[in-house]
Parts: C-alpha cells; sequence; structure tokens
C-alpha cells in the first residue's frame, strides 16, 4: 500500500465517538486474540479519550487514527496508539510515533514510554523500529515498559 500523509492535530470535542468506535474496532480483536478479553473495557475507552491528551492522525479527510498521552516529567507516555485497519500498511502509526517524540523533545522531556502487553507481538515489533528498549515492568509481569530515551534538547 502507499504511504499517507496525514495531518496530525488536536482530537476535536465532536471526534470522541469516533475514536471510540476506531478503539473498539482495534483494541477488542486484540484482547480477544491474546487470550484476555478482560484486558479490553469499553468504560476504560471512555476514560482514557476524556482524560488523556488526544492527537488525531487525519489523512485526505479521514481519521486514520489517534494517539493518547500523558505527559508524566520525565517522560511523554503512549497511553495508545491506534489506526484504522482501512488504513494499516500505510505508515501511520510512523507518523504518530514520529509526531510523539518531536511533542516530547519540544517539551524537554527526557524519553517517551509505552506499556504493552508482552503477546502483542505487532506493537513490539513497532516499537522496536522506532528504537524504544524494554524495561522492567515492576508490578505487571503480563505487560512490557518500552522506552525510548531522545536527545537532549
Amino acid at each position: 500500500m502507499e504511504r499517507l500523509h496525514c495531518e496530525i492535530r488536536a482530537m476535536r470535542g465532536d471526534e470522541q465517538s469516533v475514536l471510540f468506535l476506531l478503539a473498539e474496532e482495534v483494541l477488542r480483536p486484540l484482547a480477544d486474540t491474546s487470550g484476555h478479553i478482560e484486558r479490553y473495557s469499553r468504560a476504560d475507552v471512555v476514560r482514557l479519550l476524556e482524560s488523556a491528551e488526544v492527537f488525531v492522525a487525519e489523512c485526505a479527510g479521514d481519521v486514520a487514527g489517534f494517539v493518547a498521552l500523558h505527559d508524566d516529567e520525565p517522560a511523554l507516555l503512549v497511553d495508545c496508539l491506534c489506526v484504522s485497519p482501512a488504513h494499516e500498511a500505510q505508515a501511520v502509526a510512523h507518523q504518530l510515533m514520529q509526531w510523539v517524540e518531536g511533542l516530547a523533545f519540544n517539551r524537554r522531556l527526557s524519553r517517551v514510554e509505552a506499556l504493552v502487553p508482552t503477546a502483542d507481538e505487532r506493537s513490539l515489533v513497532f516499537y522496536r523500529k522506532h528504537e524504544f528498549m524494554p524495561v522492567p515492568a515492576r508490578d505487571r509481569p503480563e505487560m512490557i515498559v518500552l522506552e525510548k530515551r531522545l536527545p537532549e534538547p
């Protein structure tokens, strides 16, 4: 598939339901195929969209994906990175991650972190391509903390 060029922008108030449906389409099957459907909760997705700083990848007028973040100095935490199945393999996730890294750098944060289930091989490969390194997850052995140290601003 060809690479799409996306505009990354803050979520608008009227987009929360669209992003909820996108998360439902992507996250529920991930939890189901991992054998841990209990890890997916609609209420958690709603809370995330209400509490996180959410940025949308808009490509050719379509919402192609989003990333939900929390600023936890000295790190920017990626709570969720979600790409529409209709836009997979079109570099949407890579554009979102490059944007996240730039945002963290501009905020003078020293790293970007993500918490990924050990069974989510696709996400683990994605983060490794972006030079994230695993660090021990203290109290959640089913999860891997991935971290990318950023250059000094």
